[in-house]
């Protein structure tokens, strides 16, 4: 009897001991899942910034426009979430990549260093892909406190196409062209990896933009478009101008210069700066009260911009 009770203490012992080293084995376990799942959450995280600012990007268009054999150099930093910019974070995540480790909630002890390999860069203008390049770089641990630079070089291959696109998007918005670097970057995280795309967007100037003309015409104080109008009241010459960029406001000089049929001096001359936000239409008036009778018209001219000539514009009878 003292036997068997020994046999089975012995095995319940062992079955104990066993359950303990299986529990031990699952805590390390989780506890490593734990981990990587924090560095995934690190590695999810990760910022790039392009060092290329929009003059030099201007300057790059406006090379390849007239024919130049030029190439544009983008610098791009990678970095973790403790090292910030004010430039602000152009990755996203992808979909499948945010379904990673779903169900493993255990908080990370230790967080394991991201690498960063191969990068894929492409430049858009206007949303059509212009140049798609490859870059291949050593592994590299991603810092946690500083930045780990590349610097790519991007060269059109079709410039005429090129040339096309650009010269099509500043007719469209004033001299301003949209401009799209994007790509992604392939992670490494011990065993896995990863693409984590990213983008920017900036809206260079190949030419200087200007306020384009909209409309213009007579109008009483209350904003009520007139023909005609009684000698000593005060009229109103209303034009209307927009802004053709997507970001950058306009500020311009527009003169004005009123002439009455059978002289060849201008009896009224006047200039306003329309000041006008992008992608916008704007407002502007000029008080005139004709002094004489008979039949007044104008001519609108902006600096280096529009012109409405004379015989353009709408008359304006005026009554003794």
């Amino acid at each position: 009897m003292s036997g068997e009770r020994g046999v089975r203490l012995d095995r319940d012992e062992i079955i104990s001991v066993l359950f303990m080293a299986l529990l031990f084995f699952t805590v390390l376990a989780g506890r490593e899942l734990g981990n990587i799942y924090g560095s995934y959450q690190e590695v999810t995280q990760l910022e790039v910034y392009f060092q290329v600012d929009e003059e030099g990007m201007a300057r790059y268009i406006r090379e390849v426009l007239r024919g130049d054999d030029s190439e544009l150099e983008v610098g791009i930093a990678l970095t973790l979430p403790s090292a910030r910019s004010d430039t602000g974070m152009v990755t996203e995540l992808p979909d499948y990549a945010r379904r990673w480790f779903i169900s493993v909630t255990l908080s990370p002890i230790v967080v394991h260093q991201p690498e960063v390999s191969e990068m894929e860069v492409a430049l858009f203008v206007e949303g059509e892909e212009m140049q798609m390049d490859r870059f291949e770089f050593e592994r590299e641990d991603v810092p946690y406190i500083t930045l780990l630079d590349r610097t790519v070089t991007l060269r059109i291959d079709d410039v005429d196409a090129f040339r096309e696109a650009v010269e099509a998007s500043s007719v469209d918005h004033g001299g301003e062209v949209e401009l799209t670097l994007s790509g992604r970057a392939l992670v490494h995280l011990l065993f896995f990896e990863t693409w984590l795309p990213f983008s920017t967007t900036s809206y260079p100037l190949v030419r200087v933009p200007h306020v384009e003309y909209i409309s213009s015409g007579w109008t009483d104080l209350a904003g009520t478009p007139v023909t005609s109008f009684s000698v000593g009241r005060q009229a109103w010459l209303q034009f209307r101008t927009g802004n053709p960029t997507r970001l950058h406001s306009i500020h311009e000089n527009v003169t004005a210069t009123v002439y009455r049929e059978g002289y060849m001096e201008p009896v009224y001359e006047a200039w306003k700066t329309a000041s006008v936000a992008p992608s916008t239409e704007a407002t502007y008036s000029f008080a005139f009260t004709p002094e004489e009778p008979g039949v007044y018209y104008y001519s609108l001219e902006a600096e280096d911009g529009f012109t409405l000539a004379p015989e353009d514009s709408p008359r304006l009878s005026v009554d003794g």
